[in-house]
């Protein structure tokens, strides 16, 4: 009995020590792992642009509103800018309002 008690603490000794390896490397593989997804990121967009650039502008069928700016690529200032109509969400959501009062 005494040998199972060691082996037993031996071995949870040994699972201890893992554990805390494995708790210091997990910042670290984390950390990778969002760079790899960045990086993927990245590369799914220049794909995109690439695609993008080798279609001809006449046969896409997009059209913004004159108030909206959709930023180029290239414009890196603009890139992680972004602009929310209120007043469309305000009447949405007072037409929203209207039609649950009319229940």
């Amino acid at each position: 009995m005494f040998q199972s008690n060691q082996a037993l603490q031996k071995e949870q000794a040994d699972l201890y020590a893992l554990e805390k390896k494995l708790v210091q490397n997990l910042p670290k593989i984390q950390e990778a792992l969002n760079s790899l997804k960045v990086e993927e990121l990245h590369l799914k967009s220049q794909l995109v642009n690439q695609k993008l650039s080798q279609v001809d502008p006449s046969i896409l069928n997009v059209s913004a509103a004159p108030s909206q700016h959709i930023p180029a690529p290239h414009d890196q200032d603009q890139a992680n800018h972004q602009e929310i109509d209120l007043d469309l969400f305000v009447s949405k959501l007072q037409q929203f309002d209207v039609e649950n009062d009319s229940d």
